[in-house]
């Protein structure tokens, strides 16, 4: 627990600093509003102003209060003792403000004062990372691990830098020890929860959270955690309750925002679903959940012309999913267009490629190709991929990754480009450069389909899944490799871990369940899977293959129907 105000016998408690002192350790435990009233009584007191302004400016920001913040930091005036800090702090400022140029030069006159302050080196990993230059973020952060082994902002951010390259479980570990050493250091306690929770290990990310009190419990990210573990469970009205209580969703937090939409579609409230995404794509028009999230939702409430006039480009387009294509199809059907309706139907059953390049929906004439950071320029390739100015896409990455060789985005994009111009091996270099600084997902698909033998893509998708056990595509698709191997136990369990983490409402899946059932000797649970494939999607073809395999012996005749059928959609 933490020690309180008035607990004398409390080892190094307050009760033994000054007034100063008192007001850094307030700042140390997560209790800004306590040292700004601290300080601010030492400045009515008569405390000169440039012994206090760095910890007025950091007890704001931690705060929030950016304002304030940049009252006590912009003028620059530190004593000598507190100017490191002030200049630190106000490097934390611009990069909350997103000006990482001035961010990096206060950084700069603060590494002048303390060059070997390992916090700075903290803040100088992050802003690294914020600007592309995520092999520089991670050396960075090495540094700041040499200067002070047991510093708990160190250990926070190399455990975060090693969640996005390893993956959860690898992560769990590090910050597991990292507690261990700050067990009263709550940002710790919640990463930690947080890569649990997403690890699929819910009780004891709970266990974490309620190890550190209310004030871990009641945490605004506290809170989160809670709602979305209750989401996971499907305890959806728990869930809001958790989520509005976090506030977060009022703050515009993008994750919370997600998460809220999410809970108002299983809570049958679309319209309301429908506006928090669209709220959400004004700040991330590029994000592909949110945008398959909003189609739902617009389907759901009955939104068939908005849906179809907003995605109707982006379903017929190579980067469009065929449960998008499919909500489309269904507009265009409610709306009685079905020669349209046909059209985005039978591009939802075949399916994807699952190696299209990603479109962008950020307008063309705000993307650049040779200024700003890597988002403008992943933005800009992905424009010209979909417009399909290959050689100019291959060329932007590539003048990129000169000026940003650190930087895993760049990699990921020259990968993107070269897979688009046909060099599949010139994509898998670019994206093994990438994966070795960052693995999310999406670039994981694209490299284990850029692999040269289905082994080498089943071995790379089965240290991902150990890696991060929560993803259930990950899981259907190393079940499909083991059935090709004829490995059907194996298969059968993965496909289950698939339908389980996600995956429930995916046609190709649950025909594959069904195969699998098949082959294990269980005709019921074969039938029932095949049943429910083919209700998902009539037209899939692998939906239809799985039922004919599993109709019972005695009916012939809709066995050669669904055979005409397939026969007719595998021709076209």
């Amino acid at each position: 627990m933490f020690c309180s105000l008035g607990l004398a016998g409390c080892e190094g408690g307050p009760d033994r600093f000054d007034p100063v002192e008192q007001a850094r350790y307030e700042i140390s435990r997560g209790f800004p509003e306590d040292a700004r009233i601290i300080l601010e009584r030492q400045l009515a007191e008569g405390t000169d102003r440039a012994e206090l302004a760095a910890l007025l400016g950091e007890a704001a920001l931690q705060s929030g209060d950016l304002e304030s913040a940049a009252r006590w930091l912009e003028p620059g005036s530190f004593s000598d003792d507190t100017a490191a800090l002030g200049w630190r702090m106000l490097g934390r400022l611009e990069m909350a403000r997103g000006d990482l140029a001035a961010a990096g030069k206060a950084f700069d006159r603060s590494h002048a004062v303390a060059p070997d302050n390992p916090e700075l080196w903290v803040d100088i990993g992050r802003l690294r990372f914020l600007g592309g230059e995520q092999v520089e973020a991670v050396q960075a952060a090495d540094r700041a691990l040499a200067l002070a082994p047991e510093n708990k902002a160190a250990l926070l951010f190399r455990g975060q830098l090693i969640r996005e390259a390893s993956g959860m479980v690898p992560a769990i570990e590090w910050f597991e020890r990292a507690l261990e050493l700050h067990p009263d250091d709550l940002d710790l306690r919640l990463e930690y929860s947080a890569t649990l929770g997403d690890a699929g290990r819910a009780a004891d990310a709970l266990a974490v959270l309620r190890e550190g009190g209310e004030g871990a419990v009641l945490s605004e990210t506290g809170l989160y955690l809670q709602a979305v573990i209750a989401a996971r469970g499907g305890k959806f009205l728990l869930a809001r309750e958790l989520l509005q209580r976090s506030g977060l969703e009022t703050a515009g937090v993008p994750a919370s925002l997600m998460l809220s939409a999410i809970v108002d579609l299983q809570n049958a409230n679309p319209a309301s679903a429908a506006q928090t995404l669209d709220r959400l794509l004004l700040d991330q028009p590029d994000n592909v959940r949110a945008v398959e999230l909003l189609a739902s939702a617009l389907s759901q409430s009955g939104s068939e012309r908005e849906l179809v006039y907003r995605f109707s480009d982006r379903a017929l387009g190579p980067a469009g999913s065929p449960h998008l294509r499919l909500l489309v199809g269904r507009a265009h059907e409610a709306l009685e267009q079905r020669a349209k309706a046909a059209q985005f139907i039978d591009l939802a059953a075949l399916g994807p490629d699952g190696l299209a390049p990603l479109p962008s929906d950020t307008p063309t004439e705000t993307l650049t190709a040779t200024g700003g950071g890597g988002a403008q320029t992943r933005d800009f390739v992905r424009s010209v991929l979909f417009g399909q100015a290959r050689g100019s896409a291959v060329g932007s990455a590539e003048d990129f990754v000169r000026r940003f060789p650190g930087s895993a985005d760049g990699y990921a994009i020259l990968g993107d480009a070269e897979l688009a111009s046909g060099d599949r091996r010139a994509a898998r270099d670019a994206y093994v450069r990438a994966a070795d600084i960052r693995q999310p997902w999406p670039l994981t698909l694209r490299l284990a389909g850029s692999q040269a033998t289905p082994e080498a893509a089943a071995e790379l998708l089965g240290e991902y899944l150990q890696a991060n056990p929560m993803n259930g595509h990950a899981a259907a698709l190393l079940a499909d490799a083991s059935a090709a191997q004829g490995k059907w136990q194996q298969a059968a369990a993965l496909l289950d871990h698939a339908i389980a983490h996600g995956q429930s409402r995916v046609p190709w899946v649950l025909a594959s369940r069904g195969i699998a059932a098949g082959q294990l000797g269980d005709a019921g649970t074969a039938l029932d899977f095949a049943f429910r494939a083919h209700e998902l999607q009539p037209l899939n073809p692998r939906a239809i293959a799985a039922l004919i395999a599993t109709l019972p012996p005695e009916q012939n005749a809709a066995r050669a129907d669904l055979q005409a059928k397939l026969t007719s959609l595998l021709a076209s």
